[in-house]
Order: structure tokens, then C-alpha cells, then sequence
């Protein structure tokens, strides 16, 4: 900022104060991003003097003349734009952007897949178990049979050391879902029971268990054998 007294408009001012006036020392050009010559004025100021040719002559800064390069390339990018044209990186940027998209579709899909194969997996693991458990559990049927008999002839009376073994294997047995069914009494049901022999009644209205030849076993709701009876009931 200097001073400048050689306005002939004072009589516009009180008596006395000076006149300012302001110099555009900017570098760079705003209107066209052009870079200026260090120490040029504008181009109203520099045809005041000869020396304003001296000036444009000088050295350009390098920071400048870096500033007006971007600025050029703000310009033509912007202008790029305008036209709908899009610059080699924008294009790679789009490109990798669908390769994201797409692989990130992929790996939902693949997930999905794992978690259904897993499930099967389990699914399989599970029901193989069962039914060895279900195997192990048949071939002791036979065993549970002599114990039932053994008790019916008196061979296994509470309080002896075989009758606390034989409790404590059915104990054990039943932990693992095997379960003793087949009662005198009970509807016959031949999902559950298998007639041997058939007792007429007519006056029953169903026919019901009137002999257990051998009681039936199942592993929770799986039947294993079924119970072997005599049934009572109208032909």
C-alpha cells in the first residue's frame, strides 16, 4: 500500500488526509491463471513507466509457475467434465470399483454356501451318531431280555449284587434314549406292538394287551423292536 497525493480530487476529502491506493501484486493471473513476472503490475499500472519492460523480463518464481500449471490442469479438467469425457483414471477407478462389487457378491455367495455345507455336515455327523448309538443299544436288547426273565423266575431279587448291576446297566442304557415300552392293559397299537395271538371279545370295544411275550424297546422316538404281545379285544 502507498501513498498517493497527486489526485487532483481533493476537494472530495477533508483537508489534509492523504490519498491511498492499492497495488494487485499477485502472481498468478486470476482471471486466465497465466503466471505474471516477478514484480510486473497489472496492466493498467504497467504502462506507466518504461520500467514495467524491464519487469517482464525477470525470472518466474518456480512455485509460480507450479501454481499456474495446476491451475491450467484444474482448467482443463473441469472443462473434461463439462464435455462428459472422462480421464483415464477416473475410468480405472470405475473399473476397479465393479471388480469390488463383483467380488464382494462373490463372497456373500460363498458364504451362503459354507454355511449350508456346514449345516449338512452336521446334520450328517448327527444322524451317523444316532444311529450307531441306535446299533450299540439293539445289540444289547438280548441282554435286557434275560435280565426281564431273570426277575419273572425270581433270579434277580431286590437287594442282591446282580440286581444293583442289571439296575444300574438299565440306568446307564436309558441315559442314551433307550426307553422300555409294552404293558398289560394299554391299547394295542401296531406301530408300537406286534400280535402273536388274538383273544376274542365282543364286548370290548378296542383291542388291549392282555400277554407281554417280550416288551419293546425304542431310542427316544425311534422304535428299536417292537413289543410282542396277545391282544383281547372284538375280531
Amino acid at each position: 500500500m502507498t501513498e498517493d497525493q497527486s489526485t487532483p480530487d481533493d476537494a472530495q476529502r477533508p483537508e489534509g488526509e492523504p490519498r491511498f491506493s492499492f497495488t494487485d501484486k499477485r502472481k498468478v493471473d486470476p482471471t486466465d491463471g497465466s503466471v505474471r513476472p516477478s514484480g510486473s503490475a497489472p496492466a493498467d499500472q504497467g504502462s506507466q513507466g518504461a520500467g514495467s519492460a524491464d519487469a517482464s523480463e525477470a525470472p518466474v518464481d518456480p512455485i509460480d509457475a507450479e501454481a499456474a500449471e495446476l491451475y491450467e490442469q484444474a482448467a482443463q479438467g473441469d472443462q473434461a467434465g463439462g464435455q462428459g469425457e472422462a480421464s483415464p483414471e477416473q475410468a480405472r477407478i470405475s473399473e476397479l470399483e465393479q471388480q469390488v462389487n463383483s467380488l464382494g457378491e462373490q463372497l456373500k455367495r460363498d458364504q451362503a454356501e459354507y454355511v449350508n455345507s456346514r449345516r449338512r455336515i452336521e446334520a450328517a455327523a448327527e444322524t451317523g451318531k444316532d444311529a450307531a448309538v441306535g446299533r450299540v443299544l439293539a445289540s444289547l436288547i438280548g441282554v435286557l431280555d434275560d435280565l426281564e426273565l431273570g426277575r419273572k423266575h425270581g433270579d434277580i431279587t431286590e437287594g442282591t449284587p446282580f440286581h444293583s448291576i442289571a439296575q444300574k446297566l438299565e440306568e446307564v442304557l436309558g441315559s442314551h434314549g433307550l426307553h422300555r415300552f409294552g404293558a398289560e392293559g394299554e391299547p394295542f397299537d401296531p406301530s408300537l406292538h406286534e400280535a402273536l395271538m388274538h383273544e376274542q371279545d365282543d364286548e370290548a370295544t378296542e383291542a388291549t394287551i392282555s400277554l407281554v411275550v417280550q416288551p419293546g424297546y425304542r431310542m427316544h422316538d425311534r422304535v428299536l423292536r417292537p413289543a410282542r404281545v396277545g391282544t383281547r379285544g372284538p375280531a
